[in-house]
């Protein structure tokens, strides 16, 4: 292709576009995108202990262990769906029942102090659950 007019042919020559950066730069482009999608992995390549609760369990065994931190008056109730334990070794003893791969959620409604809060902590781990989150119950 030849960009031009007469007048500048005779001091520089015709004018051409190089077609070399926008081979580079598609290469790269094609590159990165041949690269990078094959990084994620699929989801027929999960783990073998989420595969199985997945096809033996249901839903309910993917989700982690949730113990709501409430107030009763001036003392601390923990709750694990249906079941209500007032100490740190009851809830202790409720969380060894339950499997362990997933992790428990301590959530902390208002009105409980510190200390519950801290017990309710202090049992997951005596249960021996090494994923441990908290968060504050939205109200």
């Amino acid at each position: 292709m030849k960009i031009g007019d007469k007048s500048r042919r005779g001091v520089h020559g015709p004018i051409s576009l190089s077609m070399t950066s926008m081979i580079d730069a598609t290469f790269l482009l094609l590159s990165y995108f041949i690269f990078t999608a094959a990084v994620g992995e699929h989801e027929s390549h999960l783990s073998a202990a989420a595969a199985a609760a997945r096809a033996g369990a249901g839903s309910s065994a993917l989700s982690p262990q949730v113990v709501d931190v409430e107030a009763d008056g001036a003392n601390a109730v923990f709750r694990i769906g249906s079941h209500k334990v007032r100490s740190r070794d009851d809830l202790a003893a409720v969380l060894r029942r339950l499997p362990r791969d997933l992790g428990v959620v301590i959530r902390v409604h208002a009105g409980p102090n510190v200390a519950a809060v801290a017990a309710a902590l202090q049992a997951a781990h005596d249960a021996g659950f090494s994923k441990v989150d908290y968060v504050a119950a939205s109200h």
